[in-house]
């Protein structure tokens, strides 16, 4: 190897390591914090003489976050569902058939992507507090769903659009059925992209903030969002439970990326067609 490239591998492992410290650094401040007594005074970074999990308890009990998360997982399971099983249906419509309109009826549809959701908040508040949806379970289901999906069919297309169209005319040759083609070929060398898809519409919808802030006002429907922002309200000057339940509320996120990092990357990346 070259001195030149031994210099140029040397800089970009130095932007790697600063990158990668500078992330991680602030969740660290935060898990040293949330180590302290409720109600104890920090100032500066400082390790405390003794790890306290009692704040964790504290921050759990006081902010409900127990019902936050079921409510949430809930949530972001039926959305997750909606999301796959509709962008890859539509996905491959648009992808690997003709059909008159279809142009017109993607963009359509990848309007949504472009078209803020603020500015149609309020409209459908009503049409869903017309329909006595609001309060519920779909209230926040069908609303985030349709605010992913537009990507969701974006992002699938693209996959099919990338799949040799000789793979599936071969296939129609010997007699398989569109459904067939899509449910044992297609999706089995997709789920790398499959999957990415469904973390990534897992991670927006756990982080999503608005839609329930508006459609509902149960308590018992309360997402992870509205629990932090309303104990954060009730703890302003108790950093070390602020700090734990930032974690409580994180936990689960954080869980599903290391879990599916590997097939997220190889999403991203790589595709899917071997």
């Amino acid at each position: 190897m070259s001195v030149q490239r031994k210099n140029d591998a040397t800089w970009r492992y130095a932007i790697i390591v600063i990158a990668s410290v500078l992330t991680v650094l602030p969740l660290i401040v935060v898990g040293i914090t949330a180590f302290y007594k409720p109600n104890t005074p920090i100032s500066g970074i400082a390790i405390p003489h003794t790890l306290d999990f009692g704040t964790f308890r504290y921050a759990w009990d006081t902010g409900a976050f127990a019902d936050a998360l079921r409510a949430s997982l809930i949530v972001a399971a039926a959305v997750v569902a909606i999301v796959t099983i509709g962008a890859i249906c539509a996905g491959y419509a648009f992808g690997t058939m003709q059909f008159r309109g279809s142009k017109l009826l993607f963009y359509m549809i990848l309007a949504g992507v472009t078209v803020p959701f603020e500015a149609m908040v309020v409209p459908l508040y009503f049409d869903f507090q017309s329909l006595h949806l609001t309060n519920t379970y779909w209230g926040l289901i069908l609303p985030e769903s349709g605010i992913y999906l537009a990507f969701g069919v974006f992002w699938m297309r693209a996959f099919f659009l990338a799949v040799p169209r000789a793979l599936i005319e071969s296939a129609r040759i010997d007699g398989a059925s569109s459904f067939r083609i899509l449910t044992q070929i297609l999706i089995p060398i997709g789920k790398p992209v499959i999957l990415t898809l469904m973390m990534l519409t897992f991670l927006s919808s756990w982080n999503e903030y608005l839609v329930p802030l508006v459609m509902t006002s149960s308590n018992s429907l309360q997402t992870v969002p509205l629990a932090l922002a309303s104990f954060q309200g009730q703890q302003l000057t108790d950093e070390p439970s602020l700090a734990a339940a930032s974690l409580i509320v994180a936990g689960p996120a954080i869980a599903v990326y290391i879990f599916t990092q590997r097939t997220f990357f190889r999403g991203l990346l790589q595709g899917s067609v071997k």
